[in-house]
């Protein structure tokens, strides 16, 4: 049986406010006389109540600024149409390594999009996972009846770690640029109508750049009744999905994959890289 890592309601309440009315009763009494009444002064008007300050929308990282080698300009595929293309320019940047073995060829698109902004929360269903999992088993060492990830667990992801740092960033960020309009309709159908998926993107990275270096030897714990592995240490098991995938790696590829990440994060931002 697999083992793997397990990667785990807001109350309304309303408030009811009632009012009384207070009733006059008149008694028998002499009428007394009538008295001029002096004339009221008008009340004073309420102060003008100024109109909320809209909301900038304006993207943080506008796409437009993001710099490219010469886009095609052939016309993009619907989004439901574009799985092929989208592929071949993912395989293109990623040059000699296969990438099949990595990404699922279905619904490339929305499956990036969603994962990408699933990373940096608490849970990624495997219906939107845009990744094929790791070659193997989990590599777990079991001593003084406590459980551990074994350090040679590693070799499994050696192969798509080797793959992302060898990608050519310019590439894939041209290619990321022509298919904008498709990645931020797929955002859209998230439900995120009023943001750019650009200015998501980088926060994720910068999420992913944040993740501590987990230490040196990383307890487990088993979850009972399940065939999973959690982490042992509450904060670690209560992390991000990101924040887990960057401690599945050894410390040596967490520094590799975050140096590519930096890379891609300068050119996404709209800066251009030096050289």
């Amino acid at each position: 049986m697999k083992q793997r890592f397990h990667y785990g309601p807001w109350l309304v309440a309303g408030l009811l406010v009632m009012g009384a009315a207070l009733v006059w009763h008149y008694y028998p009494r002499t009428v007394p006389p009538k008295v001029a009444a002096a004339p009221l002064a008008p009340a004073p008007l309420p102060p003008p109540v100024s109109a909320p300050a809209p909301v900038d929308q304006a993207p943080k990282y506008p796409i437009e600024q993001v710099p490219v080698l010469a886009v095609d300009a052939a016309p993009l595929p619907a989004l439901n149409a574009s799985d092929a293309e989208a592929f071949a320019a993912l395989q293109s940047a990623l040059g000699a390594s296969d990438a099949g073995q990595f990404v699922v060829r279905e619904f490339l698109v929305p499956r990036l999009v969603a994962t990408i902004d699933n990373l940096p929360r608490k849970s990624l269903t495997r219906a939107i996972y845009a990744g094929r999992p790791a070659a193997g088993e989990l590599g777990v060492t079991e001593a003084d009846g406590r459980l551990w990830l074994d350090e040679a667990n590693a070799a499994r992801y050696d192969l798509a770690v080797s793959a992302f740092e060898s990608l050519d960033a310019r590439q894939l960020v041209t290619s990321y640029v022509r298919f904008y309009p498709l990645l931020q309709q797929a955002y859209r159908d998230l439900g995120e109508s009023d943001r750019q998926f650009n200015d998501r993107l980088v926060e994720v990275i910068d999420h992913l750049l944040a993740a501590p270096e987990r230490p040196a030897a990383v307890e487990l714990r088993r979850i009972p009744g399940r065939p999973r592995l959690a982490f042992a240490d509450p904060a670690m098991e209560s992390a991000s999905v990101g924040h887990k995938a960057m401690w599945r790696l050894s410390p040596e590829q967490a520094q590799r994959v975050k140096a590519r990440l930096r890379e891609l994060r300068t050119l996404v931002a709209g800066q251009r890289p030096a050289g």
